[in-house]
């Protein structure tokens, strides 16, 4: 970004959130024209009535019509649209390579930062401050409730968020998952706590083995303090997860020879969210989690899938034919270029 904007940015702090909001607004309109307020709500994640407001903003500045079988864009409308998409990219740090591997991978955007962190542990500060600014552009002034999985990626790079993030906002973290009776530094109630700390805001933490039988599930679920963390996972206007690989998450959960043997029959590459994938993106296992659930991922206004590596490339790829649209994957050029085939 340039340093312009940067001085923007700082005079108005919610201005590049703005314009980027009501750039989608107008590119939904006219992708799906006639479309009416919910249709775009729907379509971004945004609330029916932060769509309104901005919808009669931009008819009062002649860039649509609002009839009652829907709205459409007017010719100033179009040619705006037109003019704004290279700033857009430009101000958002679009490059070719990201772009590319957000239309390979089919998710709304990719940011890669440099190096391999196979090798360099100076990659996990930059995914960390590419994340931190990341939520400065996406999420709202005011409150706001963040769901975080655990994993090793986001345990050395949550310490590297912003304090500057917590500027007019207040953010709630809360784990999205049970620990794992692993190394606690890469839980996720660690990693809470760590971002809370970095940006001044609260946390939440879930003291319970993540994996559990379905019995005990559905009594847990109707415990009060269980179900207050649960109803602000639904509540979140973002998740930030890891994407592990399928035989290192199995062992981590205490999967047994016997186990982990079956899991590699049935081509599991990848876990997310207590599902094994495999390279064709099905799932071939799973396991009863509390936190969580994989099918209302589509529910989160903004997703970050946080995973880097050259290691990683093959499980970014078999998770992501399930990722929402909405997703941002957060890489490295270790793992970009294995997927792009770069090297």
């Amino acid at each position: 970004m340039n340093s312009d904007f940067s001085l923007l940015e700082a005079l108005v702090p919610d201005v590049l959130k703005i314009l980027r909001q009501r750039y989608l607004v107008l590119e939904q309109i006219s992708l799906n024209a006639p479309i009416g307020r919910r249709s775009v709500a729907q379509h971004l994640g945004l609330s029916e009535r932060n769509v309104r407001t901005e919808t009669e903003y931009l008819k009062k500045l002649g860039l649509i019509e609002i009839k009652s079988f829907g709205m459409f864009l007017t010719e100033k409308g179009e040619k705006t649209l037109q003019d704004a998409a290279p700033v857009i990219d430009r101000l958002f740090n679009a490059g070719e390579t990201e772009l590319k591997l957000a239309k390979r991978l089919g998710i709304e955007r990719t940011i890669i930062v440099p190096g391999n962190s196979d090798l360099q542990d100076r990659v996990y500060q930059e995914m960390g401050e590419a994340l931190s600014s990341a939520l400065n552009l996406l999420l709202p002034l005011g409150q706001s409730i963040v769901t975080v999985l655990g994993g090793l990626a986001l345990a050395k790079s949550a310490k590297y968020l912003s304090p500057h993030l917590g500027d007019n906002r207040q953010l709630e973290f809360v784990p999205g998952r049970g620990a794992l009776g692993e190394n606690v530094l890469t839980q996720s109630n660690t990693i809470v706590q760590e971002m809370a700390a970095r940006t001044s805001g609260t946390y939440k933490t879930l003291y319970l083995p993540e994996q559990v039988s379905s019995s005990a599930y559905k009594s847990l679920i109707r415990e009060d303090s269980i179900s207050d963390l649960l109803q602000d996972i639904s509540q979140s206007d973002a998740v930030i997860h890891g994407i592990g690989l399928a035989q290192e998450m199995a062992q981590r959960r205490g999967y047994n020879s016997i186990k982990l043997s079956e899991l590699r029959e049935k081509g599991a590459i990848t876990e997310c969210f207590g599902c094994f994938f495999d390279d064709n993106g099905k799932i071939v296992d799973r396991i009863t989690q509390v936190g969580l659930q994989f099918e209302n991922l589509k529910k989160i206004p903004h997703i970050f899938a946080f995973a880097c590596g050259a290691r990683k490339a093959k499980a970014i790829k078999a998770y992501m034919p399930n990722a929402p649209r909405q997703t941002w994957l957060i890489t490295d050029e270790g793992a970009s270029d294995k997927i792009l085939k770069r090297k």
